[in-house]
């Protein structure tokens, strides 16, 4: 009986081991987006463009991967269509043109630290719609990522703000609508799968995106193969594989755990944009890049542990 149980034990340990590395790889491949970002901006690639083909291309990609593995998943009740409709307009549209408007006038790493910012509006946005109390940690949490997000943002000194108002407004934004884009999803998971309500929000969103692109998306005709070698890489890499590998993590570790693993992604992307791209933070930025994520963390942290759990809609 003692043998029995401590096999149980090592595999439940195995299990959440699995689980962590999973979390953990998802936050370094969604880390890598600003890069991606970078590099094709560099090809004179309009931000909206840009985001139409990654919307696109992930939305097709899955399409085809549920059509052939599971079909049941496509299928939704004709009545919440204007629901995923709004889903893909705020949550996944504004959300990819306010980020990567970020991403090509302020660095990769101030973008995703102001990115980071969303369980803030989330916090809010769930008091507010569904009435979950705001504790005294969630208040200091607030606090200290609005503390921190000031400093990225280079409110320690007003000059800074004024060079580049645009940028952190977009960063700002793109914190706001993946804020959206969370409480939305809490909404879908109450009776579709994960994959079927991105699934959705993907079509919806990039036929929105298609339609605001217009007629620049001719310009993608004049792209060169690394160009598009590099569009399949941000469609397939921090927004398909990533999503996979953290929906995996939800079966063997809990989300507030996953959660807090995943604040390793403004860390790579620090990293990376500083070995790869040569950005840098300047100190009262990197010290309000720990307060946001000190904020985060405290948030996750408090989050309630018996959280409603992936593995029944996903089975």
């Amino acid at each position: 009986m003692q043998d029995g149980m401590e096999i149980r034990g090592t595999q439940d340990t195995y299990v959440a081991y699995v689980g962590y590395v999973m979390a953990f790889a998802a936050a370094v491949i969604w880390g890598t987006l600003g890069v991606f970002a970078k590099f094709i901006y560099r090809y004179d690639v309009d931000p909206v463009v840009l985001v139409s083909l990654r919307g696109s291309i992930a939305f097709l990609t899955l399409l085809a991967i549920l059509v052939a593995g599971d079909r049941s998943k496509l299928r939704v009740q004709r009545r919440d269509l204007w629901f995923f409709a709004v889903f893909g307009l705020v949550g996944v549209a504004l959300n990819y043109m306010s980020y990567f408007e970020a991403l090509r006038r302020t660095t990769a790493t101030t973008a995703v630290i102001l990115l980071y910012t969303s369980p803030v509006y989330v916090t809010l946005g769930a008091a507010a719609f569904f009435r979950e109390r705001l504790t005294q940690a969630k208040v200091i949490a607030l606090v200290v990522t609005f503390a921190g997000c000031f400093l990225v943002a280079g409110g320690y000194e007003p000059r800074l703000l004024a060079l580049n108002p645009a940028g952190i407004l977009f960063g700002l934004g793109a914190a706001v609508t993946y804020a959206s884009y969370t409480l939305l999803s809490k909404q879908a998971l109450k009776k579709y799968s994960s994959w079927t309500s991105v699934l959705y929000a993907f079509g919806f969103g990039s036929l929105f995106l298609l339609c605001f692109a217009g007629g620049r998306l001719r310009e993608v005709t004049a792209l060169p193969l690394r160009a598009w070698l590099l569009i399949l890489g941000l469609a397939w890499g921090p927004t398909l594989a990533a999503y996979a590998l953290y929906v995996r993590a939800l079966y063997h570790i809990e989300a507030s755990h996953a959660g807090i693993v995943c604040m390793a992604e403004p860390a790579a992307t620090a990293v990376l944009a500083y070995v790869i791209l040569g950005e840098r933070l300047a100190p009262w930025q990197l010290a309000g890049a720990v307060l946001v994520l000190a904020g985060v963390f405290i948030l996750q942290a408090h989050s309630p542990r018996k959280e409603a759990s992936l593995r029944s809609r996903e089975a």
